[in-house]
């Protein structure tokens, strides 16, 4: 099943060795309400599939 999850807003790094280990991407409301909070949606660096110029595949 495909679904857009819209672009990344941040990530997470893990500071000590310099990898990233989350993408952030805005939760459904965020798109209508910028100030709302704690409906992000966090990725893992694992369910990270491929990378493209245009577009992440992952695996939810």
């Amino acid at each position: 099943m495909e679904k857009d999850y819209g672009f990344v807003q941040d990530v997470t790094a893990n500071l000590e060795t310099g990898t990233i280990t989350s993408i952030i991407v805005p939760g459904a409301n965020k798109f209508l309400n910028v100030f709302s909070g704690g409906n992000d949606i966090v990725i893992p660096w694992q369910n990270i599939k491929c990378i493209g110029d245009d577009i992440i595949l992952v695996e939810l």
